[in-house]
């Protein structure tokens, strides 16, 4: 893949914590976390086994809408960061929100 290349889709089941005060408004609801299970094999892609790396070592940045062109719901999409080589790893950064207290992680 050479430059800013689309990678693939990311399907998942998604939710979020129920509304509040502060995230009933349109304005605060942007702000509210989602939360991402991609686990089910027969609603997810091959996107599901991308590792992480943290920068400047991943090569794919995640770009994400809230509703989709098909009416589905959320979607993650990946954009190559740089030009990856045949058996390069396909890896992004999942963020310091995704590891646990005391998670040993290897970037």
């Amino acid at each position: 893949m050479r430059g800013q290349t689309f990678t693939g889709c990311y399907l998942y089941g998604v939710s979020m914590p129920p509304p509040t005060p502060s995230t009933s408004t349109g304005h605060d609801r942007a702000t509210r976390r989602v939360y991402v299970d991609a686990e089910d094999e027969y609603h997810s892609l091959w996107t599901r086994f991308l590792n992480h790396a943290s920068a400047p070592h991943d090569n794919l940045s995640p770009r994400s809408i809230h509703e989709s062109y098909d009416g589905n719901g959320p979607r993650v999409w990946f954009v190559s960061k740089r030009d990856i080589e045949p058996g390069d790893e396909l890896c992004f950064d999942y963020g310091d929100d995704y590891w646990l207290e005391g998670d040993d992680v290897v970037v």
